[in-house]
């Protein structure tokens, strides 16, 4: 390829990720500056893209009824005791499906715990609202949706945590039992630590899936526990919908996650790429 195609390609490539910058980031930032708008401007008939006045203001009223801060906690209990669930049983089943696997079930066992993952989560809405509901702990529990998340976090880690521990070196867990380590020992010292990095790109995974979720939340709960996903389209004047307040409301809940993801960046770089070592 000769310099001035050279040139005029890279001209076209930086055209091309340009314009798919532009419509990346235009959401966030019409997210942000409605954030900041009145409650008229937002529901004007032609769009402002820039506020006629600011109000800061908006993220102080998100929080005019209290019990909407407890729903940011509510989503926080609810994630964080999914994820740890979520990465104790995964971790332990892919484990065994990986250094065990006729033992643990076969490649059948394991492609059906994937194939929970994939099945549309409506399809069992009404199924799973009437099993909780005949639980001693009710719907309107954390521990209902903690449990209830598993079905769909507990085989994403399964399988990719089978992925990590494939590609540890089992020579490693070998001389360990020459060293004299018991098996379980040899688990948590050696094998263990070679994935943590895979373990931790997973918990973000299925952390970020249970704070979002909004189907089985909006059903579940709501008086006892209320997570921010149901508490968002409550933001309305009358027939009016204060999406000045929605926006606000929302980018504050975009804060731990971001936050989460700042800083375990490096963890989560590394092992994401610990299942394409061998593949």
């Amino acid at each position: 390829m000769s310099e001035k195609n050279y040139a005029l390609v890279k001209v076209l490539l930086l055209i091309f990720l340009g314009i798919w910058m532009l419509f990346t980031l235009f959401p966030l930032y019409w997210q942000l500056i409605t954030a900041f708008k009145s409650a008229g401007e937002t529901n004007l008939t032609v769009p402002t893209f820039w506020p006629d006045e600011w109000h800061p203001e908006n993220f102080i009223a998100v929080f005019a009824d209290k019990s909407n801060f407890g729903a940011l906690i509510d989503s926080f209990v609810i994630a964080t005791g999914n994820t740890l669930a979520s990465l104790f049983l995964g971790t332990l089943a892919g484990y065994a499906f990986a250094r065990f696997p006729r033992q643990a079930g076969g490649e059948n066992l394991s492609f059906w715990i994937l194939s929970n993952r994939m099945f549309p989560p409506v399809a069992i809405l009404i199924p799973m609202f009437f099993l909780f509901d005949a639980m001693p702990w009710g719907t309107d529990s954390h521990i209902s949706l903690i449990i209830l998340y598993l079905v769909f976090n507990m085989p994403l880690a399964t399988w990719l945590m089978m992925v990590f521990f494939r590609d540890a070196p089992r020579e490693l867990e070998e001389a360990a039992y020459l060293d004299g380590f018991t098996p379980l020992q040899a688990f948590r010292r050696v094998t263990l630590p070679l994935v943590l990095p895979g373990m931790v790109s997973v918990g973000i995974l299925c952390w970020i899936f249970a704070w979002n979720e909004y189907l089985f939340a909006n059903l579940f709960v709501g008086s006892a526990v209320r997570t921010f996903t149901i508490v968002i389209p409550t933001f309305t004047n009358g027939s009016q919908t204060l999406w000045n307040l929605q926006m606000a409301f929302s980018l504050i809940a975009m804060i731990p996650p971001v936050t989460l993801f700042i800083l375990l960046r490096r963890y989560m770089v590394r092992g994401l790429s610990l299942g394409v070592v061998k593949g």
